[in-house]
C-alpha cells in the first residue's frame, strides 16, 4: 500500500501512530510523511527539520513539508490546495492525520483541510496527540512488539522531549502512558488508538482484491 501521514508539526505523527507506522514499514508498505510546519514557534525550526528527517529515515519515508508557518495554519484555499496536491501526486490508500477537535489550532485547520482534501480517498483514519480532545477510538494497533521503536521515533525530536507544558513528564511518558491506556481499551498491552472516518474493510483483511 501507498500510506501517506499527515501532521501539522515534526512529531505529530510520531506520537499519534509512530508504532502503526513502523509496523507498516516493515512490512514494505510506501510511507510518505506530509508535516505542514517546520515547529518553528515550540523550538528553532531548522533543528525540528533536522529531527524530522532523521525520523524520516528510521521509518524509510519520504518526507515532505507543507510549508507554512507554526501557528499560523489557516483554514483556507491554499491549505486545502496543498494537501490536494500531495494527495494526488501521491495517490495514497490510507491517510493517517490528526483528529479535527484539539485545542491547538494548527491541529484543527490541518484536520479540516485534510478531511476536505480526502474526500475521495478510500481509507482516512484519525490519531490523537496530546492536544486532542473528545477522543473516541473505535480502532487499535497492537504496537506490543514496536513500542521501543516508536519510543526511538520520538527521541529523533530531542529538543521536544521535555515540552509536554508539564514539570519533569517527558514526551516518552506520555506516549507510553497513553499507550497502556490505548492498549487495555483494546485488550493488550501497549497499543495506538484510532477514529476512523472511512474504513473500507477490505483492507483490513486483506481481501481487495
Amino acid at each position: 500500500m501507498n500510506i501517506l501521514g499527515i501532521g501539522a508539526h515534526p512529531d505529530d505523527l510520531e506520537f499519534g501512530c509512530g508504532g502503526m507506522l513502523h509496523k507498516l514499514s516493515k512490512k514494505g508498505h510506501r510511507l510518505n510523511m506530509l508535516v505542514m510546519t517546520g515547529g518553528g514557534v515550540g523550538g528553532d525550526a531548522e533543528v525540528r527539520k533536522l529531527e524530522q528527517e532523521a525520523s524520516a529515515k528510521l521509518l524509510k519515508a519520504r518526507l515532505f513539508w507543507g510549508g507554512f508557518m507554526d501557528t499560523e495554519v489557516l483554514m483556507c484555499r491554499e491549505l486545502i490546495q496543498t494537501v490536494e496536491r500531495h494527495i494526488g501526486s501521491l495517490k495514497p490508500d490510507l491517510i493517517f492525520v490528526n483528529y479535527d477537535d484539539d485545542t491547538h489550532q494548527d491541529h484543527r485547520n490541518v484536520a479540516k483541510a485534510v478531511i476536505t482534501a480526502a474526500r475521495y480517498t478510500k481509507n482516512l483514519i484519525f490519531y490523537e496527540v496530546p492536544t486532542t480532545l473528545n477522543f473516541v477510538p473505535t480502532a487499535f494497533s497492537d504496537i506490543g512488539a514496536v513500542i521501543d521503536d516508536k519510543v526511538q521515533l520520538l527521541k529523533c525530536h530531542r529538543s521536544q522531549v521535555y515540552k509536554t507544558r508539564v514539570k519533569n513528564l517527558s514526551i516518552i511518558e506520555t506516549a507510553r502512558s497513553t499507550a497502556v491506556f490505548r492498549g487495555y481499551q483494546g485488550r493488550v498491552k501497549y497499543a495506538e488508538g484510532f477514529a476512523p472516518q472511512r474504513l473500507l474493510l477490505d483492507l483490513v483483511f486483506g481481501i481487495s482484491k
